[in-house]
């Protein structure tokens, strides 16, 4: 998971609302009777604790005017834990904008609460081409932040806006890209990019593709743009058609566009065709899996017609073509006759022009009889209706062309194609062999004649737009072994050396905005962008950055996971500001920590040259030291309990009582988290889609242990306290067992609810969860009843998890995401 965050919401002022008469009793109620008196301290008043609530949510304390109406009469606390408002009116406040309160006068008899003025904000900048996860984050906390305000017994709702009541003195996330920062020495970013298309219409360029940590199903779709040939380019904005977080897993594969109208096609994880669509190439909105095509549909190429656009494929071995007006409804012509696939679209206006294959009968004479073949042949097909109706456009051989078309485009003198051709000449030693390309040219699709030649061993890749050619060939790269040329042409005829694509780099789309060149691909691990440095685009390449696991000790917490593609840890001594620790940098990641009697040890795996297990020890949390594991399978969680430190991994298990020497055991199954009760471990996961849970006495020996029927995911993580076990799995159930793990009882935390994250506390047990794009909070005494607490800013625009949590001390401690970033959740340990 690559999070990054936004910084923490702004607070507003807000004026008391109590009578004007009131103000001395709240004055003696604040400062104590013993306030009054000189040189005597005064005890803490049920208001001062008010007011220390009031500031840590980020609100301005103050006695000013009364309001202009009067204030509404103390909420109980029944109302006072009302339900949370409904997501819908937290966008709409959003939009709104945060009320602003009128001004009051002041009075020379109030008094303002103890304590430092907080500096009044600065408005909030007008709106940006991108809502980026820190406005969302401020807004959602504007709406929905309250506090629970305890006064003489009673319970007061203070709330601001829209919001409903929420738990009282619990803050929201703050936003924690500054707070666990990556590696600054690195020289990766540590994630894959690939930009898989690009398009222009006039100085418009889009590329797109995908960044993701290399696991499949877990990219985000990219776009970039530049509205000056190529020149400089930003990050255009992602959404959805009905307001839904951006889902994962999709990959643009194709894209086009021009006169106010932009769309891309592509695949989501599941293997659905999904589109994309633009008015403005700045701004794109994913659209739901588009009707009109099936799973196995192959779409290959993507055109923008006079009427919309058009794309090209095949299915079951045969060619498809399908017609859009403006991106988002498609309809499919099927079984084109003849045609077994399409490869390639161009359109001039509404004449389209498609290549592909099709089964040509060759009859060939062996000996005295007449063999009948079919062979795959390439050919060009011409429609003026959108694509219903096709007629057979031949393009010659001339001019020593041979073998198929290569790529099909709209250039400055009509449609135009390319093959490769070769001449020789001389005999027996002087005998050469030159190879070049051949260009062809037609101003309707109908009639083809070659128009000129160029230099080259071999066509990479064709394009070109009206405003010129480009075309990149292999082996006219002087000193640079593997690296291609790129030629560019303004009328077709004349050629002029375009620049060097690098040997590394796999070029997947190509075109020419303005006449400048512009190559789409990736090199290594890294997105390609001819003649770019992506590092200089804002937004454009992010560190990778991972928290997996929080864990907590005697004055000290640590986070570990990954940064950068190695793996990393933070340490921090109340939660709120975190430091790296450092050690010798290990590619891989780690994916729990523990502490027990005789130091830290966190667990991962390692990648790169030396992939396999991987453990750290410290005795501090601070400076950490690389033990050596037997080798096996990576493990994925450890605890620490009566025999000692325990790691568990797919098939396999590890003890050490000393972090120095380990032995290792195996494990019938795949589990995922492990922790220890007062006399055993207890680990839960799956085999294969199966959930499962095991114990131990020792961390060597591993029982199976028999679970509640109806579970339909492995489970994930699991929680104890004392001998109480609660476990969570990929949905809403929570299992829970009082005996160390020989039974379980199933006690779901709610409807609509997938668990995340869970930790025990010393009043019991905490879990996350999301519903749909929110991230929930739930708090349990013993794990088998739940209640769910209103924590503001997990609600809103955006997708939110929370999918780490641990408890340090009397506090809880979160970290998750808000879309794309990473956030940091620190609150009272709740009961």
């Amino acid at each position: 998971m690559t999070a990054r965050t936004p910084e923490q919401h702004e607070a507003r002022r807000t004026a008391e609302e109590g009578p004007a008469d009131s103000r001395h009793v709240r004055r003696r109620l604040t400062f104590g009777v013993a306030g009054d008196l000189a040189d005597m301290p005064a005890a803490r008043s049920p208001w001062q604790r008010a007011y220390e609530a009031w500031r840590s949510a980020g609100l301005d304390w103050g006695h000013g005017a009364p309001a202009p109406e009067a204030a509404p009469r103390p909420a109980g606390r029944d109302a006072a834990r009302a339900k949370s408002p409904a997501k819908s009116s937290v966008k709409s406040s959003a939009q709104r904008g945060p009320a602003r309160p009128r001004p009051v006068s002041p009075d020379p008899h109030d008094v303002r609460v103890a304590g430092p003025p907080r500096p009044r904000s600065r408005p909030e900048p007008g709106p940006a081409m991108r809502s980026g996860p820190t406005r969302r984050l401020r807004a959602r906390a504007a709406v929905a932040a309250g506090l629970a305000v305890v006064a003489g017994g009673a319970v007061y709702a203070v709330s601001r806006g829209d919001a409903g009541p929420a738990e009282q003195g619990v803050p929201g996330p703050v936003a924690a890209d500054r707070l666990f920062a990556p590696d600054p020495a690195a020289t990766s970013d540590g994630l894959v990019q690939d930009l898989t298309t690009i398009a222009s219409a006039g100085g418009t360029v889009v590329a797109a593709g995908t960044e993701g940590d290399g696991v499949p199903g877990r990219e985000r779709a990219r776009f970039l743009v530049s509205a000056d040939a190529g020149h400089a380019w930003s990050l255009a904005a992602l959404r959805t058609a009905d307001g839904s977080a951006v889902p994962a897993g999709d990959t643009p594969r194709l894209i086009d566009g021009g006169a106010g109208r932009w769309a891309a096609l592509g695949r989501t994880s599941a293997g659905s065709v999904t589109a994309w669509t633009s008015e403005d190439a700045a701004t794109w909105t994913r659209r739901p899996p588009a009707a009109g095509f099936t799973p196995s549909d192959q779409v290959n190429d993507l055109a923008r017609t006079g009427q919309g656009f058009v794309a090209v494929g095949a299915s079951g071995g045969r060619a498809v073509a399908w017609s859009s007006a403006d991106g988002r409804a498609w309809q499919r012509v099927d079984g084109l006759p003849g045609i077994i696939a399409l490869d390639r679209v161009a359109a001039s206006g509404n004449v389209i022009v498609v290549h592909g294959t099709y089964g040509r009968k060759v009859t060939e004479k062996r000996g005295r009889k007449k063999v009948t073949r079919t062979v795959r042949t390439d050919g060009l097909w011409r429609s003026t209706d959108g694509g219903r109706t096709w007629t057979s456009a031949g393009v010659p051989q001339a001019q020593g062309s041979f073998g198929p078309m290569k790529g099909l485009a709209v250039g400055p003198g009509g449609f135009a194609t390319v093959r490769e051709g070769r001449r020789t000449t001389g005999r027996g030693k002087h005998r050469r062999t030159a190879r070049f390309g051949v260009l062809f040219t037609s101003a309707d699709g109908t009639g083809w004649r070659a128009a000129g030649r160029f230099g080259g061993g071999g066509v990479e890749r064709f394009d070109g737009t009206s405003s010129g050619l480009a075309v990149i060939v292999r082996g006219a790269a002087a000193g640079q072994r593997g690296a291609r040329t790129v030629l560019r042409s303004a009328d077709g005829r004349t050629w002029q050396p375009g620049g060097t694509v690098p040997a590394p780099v796999r070029g997947s789309g190509l075109t020419v905005a303005d006449g400048k060149i512009n190559i789409s691909g990736r090199q290594g691990d890294d997105g390609y962008l001819f003649g770019v440095d992506l590092r200089t685009v804002p937004g454009a390449v992010h560190p990778e950055r991972s928290v997996r696991s929080l864990a907590a000790g005697p004055g000290v917490s640590v986070a570990v996971g990954s940064t950068n593609g190695n793996a990393a840890i933070w340490t921090s001594p109340d939660g709120r500001a975190w430091r790296r620790a450092g050690f010798p940098a290990t590619a891989g990641l780690l994916s729990d920590a523990v502490r027990g009697g005789r130091g830290w040890l966190a667990v991962g795996r390692a990648s790169g040259t030396s992939p396999g297990p991987l453990a750290l020890t410290s005795q501090d949390g601070l400076t950490w030291q690389k033990p050596v594991l037997p080798a096996g399978p990576p493990p994925v969680a450890a605890a620490a309990g009566p025999a000692g430190y325990v790691a568990v991994g797919t098939g396999v298990a590890w003890r050490s009582a000393d972090l120095r020497t380990w032995s290792r055991a195996g494990l019938d199954g795949a589990p995922a988290d492990v922790a220890a009760t007062s006399r055993a471990y207890a680990a839960v996961g799956g085999r294969g889609r199966v959930p499962a849970a095991w114990t131990s006495p020792d961390g060597l020996t591993w029982t199976a242990a028999r679970l509640p029927a109806g579970l339909t995911a492995p489970l994930t993580q699991v929680a104890a306290r004392g001998d109480t076990l609660v476990a969570i799995g990929g949905d809403a159930a929570a299992l829970v067992s009082t005996d160390a793990g020989a039974t379980w009882t199933r006690h779901d935390l709610g409807p609509g609810l997938s668990a995340t994250a869970l930790a025990a506390t010393p009043r019991g047990f905490v879990a996350a969860a999301s519903a749909k794009d929110d991230a929930a909070v739930l708090t349990s005494p013993d794990g088998v009843s739940w209640r769910r607490v209103a924590v503001p800013g997990l609600t809103g625009p955006g997708d939110q998890r929370l999918t780490a949590l641990s408890a340090a001390g009397s506090t809880v401690l979160a970290t998750g995401a808000d879309a794309d970033a990473l956030i940091l959740w620190r609150a009272p340990a709740l009961g």
